[in-house]
């Protein structure tokens, strides 16, 4: 967890793990289709064609609000006019909370071990042809 102040704002920036549960991101396709809504991909989420919908929904339905994926990677749990991928949620409504996956401290082990995997790969194939 980490805290960002600029003249503009300040934002809190958590792990996916904290973000997820404070939030509460609906990523069900047949949820969001059962409320009336037509979400496109595998996840939930919204186009920016689909922002008039989803801010009406929002509107007549005061327990969801909108979080918006940034052309920056980052989830932040407010509406910003002017992205391309927006997702519904239902937990906390603060403004000020972000997911940035590019500095989630556990994106350098999966990466770790991504790379192990590859360094082992030639030493692999250089055993097989000596067999």
């Amino acid at each position: 967890m980490a805290a960002v102040a600029n003249q503009n704002r300040v934002e809190l920036t958590l792990d996916s793990d904290v973000f997820n549960n404070l939030v509460k991101i609906i990523i069900d396709n047949d949820e969001l289709t059962w409320l009336g809504l037509e979400p496109f991909g595998q996840i939930g989420s919204f186009r920016y064609k689909d922002v008039p919908n989803i801010l009406a929904f929002c509107a007549d339905h005061l327990e969801y609000h909108i979080v918006t994926y940034t052309s920056g990677d980052r989830y932040v749990n407010r509406y910003v006019p002017g992205e391309s991928i927006y997702m519904l949620a239902t937990g906390d409504k603060n403004p000020y909370l972000v997911f940035n996956p590019w500095i989630s401290p556990r994106r350098y082990l999966v990466e770790e071990d991504i790379f192990s995997k590859l360094g082992c790969e030639p030493d692999q194939i250089k055993r097989r042809r000596k067999s």
